[in-house]
């Protein structure tokens, strides 16, 4: 009794001494860390400003005291508290770096990849760890730090050389994935385990790469879920064919668990699942079929190449440690927040039933005003899937077709957060009320984004 009047402070015990109910042994343990499970999670949504503001002030809290919510409920964290935690507890080993080695780097300009491969792709997981001295042969100048950041910048474009055939662009051709056809280069595996080495110790160093990934790779590297909306910026056409098969009856087309692929001249049918061509798609099982369809194209198909480049990654970065992130975040982490030119942007604005003049847009632009750089950069990620902005400026925006420039469509029903199509840099905006409604929609959009159904991994 003294215990069931403990558990009464935090559960309903009314409701766990439901008559049709036997307890079991064990049981209102269980309910109860159910209970306390739930009660956490409420706790740090409703919360949010106050654990971010706490940490802030005393950043070691989330290694110590307010370690749980780091390992629980990350999502609650705010991307330059995640940062500063995720630097910390890497630079915790520092003091051991002392004993590592410096890598010395003779490196040509015209043979960067390869020189970079030799010299680092084969020495230990400590010597990698240890810091790096560039020289370019043939120019004169001391490595103190510039030289550095110049190869690392230089050596992330290299890595997307069509000629290793290694990555594949994505249908904006402003991000990557490994390609399921890398095999036709012997030592692909070697080169992914090495690039993701690379990416690691560009995070271990603070060092910023000139590497745009798509977004199902990201989560790759994090380990999650993909969600069959992540094939869109590999495929728009496929994506295009998988949304209408999940909205209307497929009876008609006849489909089976199976897909054809072209490559290098062969006509091949895969299974998707033993048998599948045999196995026709229905109403009821359409959903596993767009699930194993996406499995198959985005993970399957390259599990060989995300396996390699993580077992070079994760020799540098713990996957728990990096698990913190989200896959918008982990871009920004490996390429920097970007700067972003809020005039140049609306410079390079198209309307569709708006015009500049409209309220509406006004509003918006006042509010884009308001962000910080992170938050412009992740209205940017919203709308054309990627921070990466353009050398020549936002006129040189790229979508599926070549150059397009962003673009803002009017949509018709305000009980809808805006909606974006990132293979056209298109933001869908309705007509809300009043500015107030259009930053709660828009920011709930950006930070929420779209999610699917889960559980390709």
């Amino acid at each position: 009794d003294v215990y069931k009047r403990q558990v009464s402070k935090v559960v309903n015990i009314d409701r766990l001494e439901d008559k049709d109910v036997v307890l079991q042994p064990g049981d209102l343990e269980r309910r109860l860390s159910l209970e306390l499970s739930e009660l956490f999670v409420v706790m740090c949504e409703r919360n949010r400003k106050l654990i971010n503001a706490i940490v802030r002030q005393n950043p070691s809290l989330l290694s110590n005291a307010l370690s749980i919510v780091v390992r629980k409920m990350p999502n609650v964290l705010d991307f330059d508290n995640k940062k500063a935690y995720f630097h910390s507890e890497l630079d915790s080993t520092r003091d051991q770096r002392n004993n590592f080695r410096s890598v010395e780097l003779h490196i040509t300009r015209g043979n960067i990849f390869q020189d970079s491969f030799a010299q680092l792709a084969h020495k230990s997981v400590a010597d990698v760890r240890g810091r790096v001295h560039v020289e370019f042969l043939g120019e004169e100048g001391m490595d103190a730090g510039g030289l550095t950041r110049e190869w690392f910048l230089l050596l992330s474009r290299e890595m997307f050389n069509p000629n290793y055939a290694l990555f594949k662009t994505s249908v904006s051709g402003t991000t990557f994935f490994p390609s399921p056809q890398s095999y036709i280069n012997p030592d692909h595996l070697q080169y992914f385990k090495f690039v993701g080495r690379i990416v690691g110790k560009a995070l271990l160093e603070r060092q910023q790469l000139d590497a745009y990934f798509t977004r199902s790779f990201y989560k790759h590297i994090l380990g999650q879920e993909l969600s069959y909306h992540d094939i869109e910026d590999i495929d728009n056409a496929y994506y295009k064919n998988l949304k209408w098969i999940l909205e209307n009856d497929v009876t008609p087309l006849e489909l089976t668990f199976s897909y054809e692929d072209d490559s290098f001249g062969q006509h091949r049918i895969i299974d998707l699942r033993k048998d599948g061509r045999n196995i026709p798609v229905t109403e009821e099982n359409k959903v596993e079929y767009v699930r194993e369809i996406c499995n198959s194209k985005m993970s399957k198909d390259i599990r060989a190449q995300i396996e390699a480049f993580l077992s070079g990654f994760n020799e540098l970065i713990p996957p728990k440690l990096v698990a913190i992130f989200d896959s918008k975040e982990l871009e920004l982490m490996i390429s920097g927040l970007p700067e972003i030119d809020l005039e140049d942007l609306r410079a390079n604005t198209e309307y569709h039933q708006y015009t500049a003049d409209t309220q509406l847009i006004k509003w918006l632009w006042e509010i884009l005003s308001t962000f910080d750089q992170q938050e412009k950069a992740a209205f940017i990620q919203f709308v054309t899937g990627t921070s990466k902005v353009p050398l020549e400026g936002f006129k040189a925006l790229r979508g599926i077709g070549g150059i397009s420039r962003f673009s803002i469509h009017k949509s018709y029903n305000t009980k809808h957060l805006p909606t974006a199509h990132t293979c056209f840099n298109q933001l869908d905006l309705p007509e809300y009320a009043s500015k107030e409604i259009l930053m709660d929609k828009l920011l709930l959009a950006i930070n929420e984004g779209r999610e699917g159904f889960h559980g390709f991994r």
